[in-house]
């Protein structure tokens, strides 16, 4: 694998632990970015990332859950490959959002159960507003996009393009 490669694998890593994610989750997924097969094997993660089995076999886990990878077999191999996801960007976010609202419905209920009103009660309105409302915004966002992103595609790529000039 090239330098290159090698510093966008570390770069992501990086990305996702910002994102609080674990380093090696963002390692995993820019591995399978700039693979160049379709899908890698568990041994051949483990090699390129040179890590352990439980790091590699927790980092999937955790992927497979956030939605971002996938597993799949090959037809007369019985080891397990992983490929980016294949679902769509609104899927994925979507089960996001599911997360928000019952994160909002859990502070409602524990400043429900508060036997007064209080600095924390308050904080906790405020917070379950905010996630409540904030996954509205993500739907509505969402139905932009799916009307509008071969627009928005296109608009993108040719801004991206512009930018490698």
């Amino acid at each position: 694998m090239n330098k290159k490669k090698l510093e966008y694998i570390e770069n992501t890593g990086l990305m996702f632990e910002a994102f609080g994610m674990t380093r090696m989750s963002g390692r995993f997924f820019g591995y399978l970015v700039v693979n160049d097969k379709d899908a890698a094997s568990f041994n051949d993660i483990k090699e390129a990332l040179n890590a352990s089995k439980g790091s590699i076999s927790g980092t999937s886990s955790q992927l497979l859950n956030a939605g971002l990878i996938e597993q799949v077999s090959l037809p007369g191999d019985r080891k397990t490959y992983y490929r980016l996801s294949k679902d769509r960007v609104g899927s994925i976010l979507k089960a996001r959002t599911k997360l928000f609202e019952q994160f909002a419905k859990t502070l409602v209920e524990g400043r429900s159960l508060k036997n007064r009103e209080d600095d924390v009660s308050e904080w906790l309105l405020e917070i379950s507003t905010f996630y409540s409302w904030i996954g509205d915004q993500i739907d509505e966002t969402l139905e932009e996009w799916e009307k509008n992103k071969k627009e928005i595609i296109k608009k993108k790529r040719s801004e991206y393009e512009k930018r490698e000039k």
